[in-house]
């Protein structure tokens, strides 16, 4: 499972926040709530007091909720609806310039868990994100000017035996025999509320004034130490290199649908997965993370950082701590990614939004947390986090975008940054490396490298020597398409290494990454071909649509790559009269199904997936599209028993230069 960086179910509502400045004098709305949720019905009542200003207002709200009525204090309010839109008109002396707020009246039947990952209440509890509809929103009104996020006070009720939950502050919270009723408000410009509610036993745990909690389900037993001792191990950390955590608390809850969505002080993680050891070791510290970046600083203008900032200082720092191996292997991983995404698919970092796919989630998070790294190298680490200080202390619960990062590591750095912001997060595509050429000296090493590129890339490269005293580390700058460059060195020179920690951003030279997954999942051209019968066919063919990060055709010719799902015996027959090879020595005869990536003689790459029977293949549905990273697979129904990536030769980029 990838957790993604969702603020909320209707993300095309959300993005109209994205790339507007607003004005400094305006005021955020407020809403005052009173939420009445019945799961078990499938019923919610709601009581919204709005402040509106005076004259024409639009709204959304989710045409399965009825509008009861609205009322500006003692008169009805006139309300034209249309599908999701209210159109209304708030009458003078009312809402924030004095008199009293709007009161909205609606509720009504909400769809169930089963429907999808939108707004969900049933038996099972309440799924309600903030920006799904549950609440009138003037800022999801596409022809209205956006606003900043509202502050809002809202009291929730359900009956035994649920528990609710939601974003902000917990004022208050009584249980007794008939239900269990909380207040939670925000008062600051952060987010709308988004509302949960279970069956769950809750855990909690002070932290130095901050309120952890976990909301489990039965079966989810003890999970509470480890969860929350992670978090409050994240939060001090993040507070310690970034400035104050900006909430009073975080909540870990337990929903029904697969997700693992990100709120503010809280994040909601599918009831199957959460029990699994990497959304603990992995995902929860990101999720953390975006308390700051995301949360506490929107996402302004020119594009979203938020991602890339998140994932180099959550999960490249856990891999960090872990060890240079680790981090270096998670520098490749995305350079794989990267290398292969079609360069059609290609984006600049100013195009990049939110996660809709692999395609966007490489550069998206990727290429941005390698722009972070390389900007940690080239000021420094000390003029890093004092640069990260402060951006926080500079935009803490307001918007900014990457114009906005730059003045503050500008500040920090006191060096002009523009050129290395504007080459990383402007441009689309990244530099190829080759070297041309490596000759030893008395004193050093001469080496003339090449960058292929539309234009060349101001660069500074790693260059690792090889001497008979050790090894020693350099970097050079090189700005050009050729240059040949001389590195000094202690002792003589016996081999020379550009690039060999993958401290840059760019293409992968031919030889340096293996064949995966993603090189024919990413490809929309691709060929399609299903070998399998009766339901292993249409087991088959499910599994390709899910596979696929784009439209795949069937037959055809050319140099697409090949995607061949289907039954072993039936794909072992495609094998042989297509001229691949069978399936690997390492492979053969393990497990249910068994799944490799392989380049025939014809430069064609090739993703196999052969499996035993139709529900063999059903069983690789949900989790092998997550595996874009590896070479080969062998799954155990639904469980991948094993995994890797094929190994690559010498690099060339590395030579011997000794005499």
């Amino acid at each position: 499972m990838t957790f993604l960086r969702i603020r909320a179910v209707a993300l095309a509502a959300a993005a109209l926040a994205l790339g507007v400045v607003v004005p400094a004098a305006a005021a955020p709305l407020h809403h005052d709530i009173e939420l009445t949720l019945d799961p078990a019905a499938g019923r919610m009542e709601a009581v919204d007091r709005l402040a509106l200003p005076a004259g024409p207002q639009s709204l959304r709200l989710d045409p399965a909720l009825t509008l009861q009525e609205v009322r500006a204090g003692g008169r009805i309010v006139p309300v034209d609806r249309r599908g999701d839109r209210l159109r209304l008109v708030v009458p003078e002396g009312n809402g924030p310039e004095g008199g009293e707020p709007l009161t909205i009246r609606y509720g009504g039947r909400l769809p169930g868990f089963t429907a999808g990952t939108g707004l969900a209440l049933d038996g099972e509890g309440a799924f309600l994100p903030g920006l799904g509809g549950w609440l009138p929103d003037p800022a999801s009104a596409a022809d209205e000017p956006p606003t900043l996020p509202p502050t809002w006070r809202l009291s929730v009720w359900v009956p035994a035996p649920y528990v609710a939950v939601a974003t902000g502050r917990l004022v208050d919270e009584t249980r007794d025999e008939a239900g269990y009723r909380a207040v939670f408000e925000e008062s600051r410009s952060v987010e709308e509320p988004s509302v949960f509610a279970g069956t769950w036993i809750v855990e909690e745990r002070m932290a130095g004034g901050l309120r952890l909690r976990l909301y489990r389900h039965p079966e989810q037993e003890g999970l509470a130490d480890g969860y929350l001792g992670l978090s409050e191990q994240a939060i001090a950390a993040g507070a310690t290199r970034i400035g104050r955590y900006p909430f009073d608390g975080f909540s870990i809850v337990s929903v029904p649908p697969p997700v693992g969505l990100g709120f503010p002080g809280l994040t909601a993680i599918g009831r199957a997965v959460l029990p699994l050891p990497f959304i603990r070791s992995q995902s929860l510290t990101h999720e953390i993370m975006h308390n700051w970046w995301g949360n506490g600083v929107r996402v302004g203008e020119g594009g979203n950082w938020a991602e890339g900032l998140t994932t180099y200082m959550a999960d490249y720092a856990a891999a960090r701590e872990r060890g240079a191996d680790a981090a270096r292997a998670m520098r490749l991983d995305w350079l794989r990614d990267y290398a292969a995404l079609p360069a059609e698919r290609d984006r600049p970092l100013t195009a990049f939004l939110s996660k809709t796919h692999d395609a966007s989630q490489i550069v998206g998070y990727g290429k941005a947390a390698m722009l972070f790294h390389m900007l940690e190298a080239e000021v420094g680490r000390s003029a890093f986090d004092a640069g990260i200080r402060r951006f926080w202390s500079d935009h803490a619960f307001g918007n900014a975008g990457w114009s906005d990062l730059r003045h503050a590591f500008e500040a920090s750095s006191g060096r002009d940054l523009g050129g290395l912001f504007a080459q990383w997060v402007e441009r689309r595509g990244a530099p190829m490396l080759t070297l041309l050429d490596a000759r030893a000296d008395a004193g050093g090493v001469s080496l003339t490298p090449r960058q292929d590129a539309d234009a060349p890339y101001a660069l500074t490269v790693p260059v690792r020597l090889e001497t008979a005293a050790g090894v020693e580390e350099h970097a050079v700058r090189f700005d050009g398409r050729q240059a040949t460059l001389r590195v000094p060195a202690a002792a003589a020179v016996r081999a020379v290494s550009v690039d060999p920690g993958f401290d840059l951003f760019r293409r992968l030279a031919p030889g340096e990454a293996p064949p995966i997954l993603r090189d024919v999942t990413l490809r929309p051209g691709a060929e399609r071909v299903i070998a399998a019968d009766g339901d292993a066919a249409e087991a088959a063919r499910t599994l390709a649509g899910r596979l696929m990060d784009g439209a795949a055709r069937e037959g055809g010719e050319g140099s697409a790559p090949v995607l061949l799902v289907g039954t072993d015996a039936a794909v072992a027959r495609e094998l042989a009269t297509r001229g691949l090879g069978p399936v690997p020595a390492e492979l053969a005869g393990r497990g249910s199904a068994r799944v490799w990536v392989s380049r025939a003689a014809d430069g064609r790459t090739a993703l196999v997936v052969a499996a035993a029977d139709a529900d063999a293949l059903r069983a690789l549905v949900r989790p092998l599209p997550h595996y874009g990273r590896q070479s080969w697979l062998v799954f155990d129904g639904a469980k991948a028993a094993d995994r890797g990536v094929w190994a690559v030769g010498d690099s060339p980029l590395r030579r011997d230069v000794g005499r």
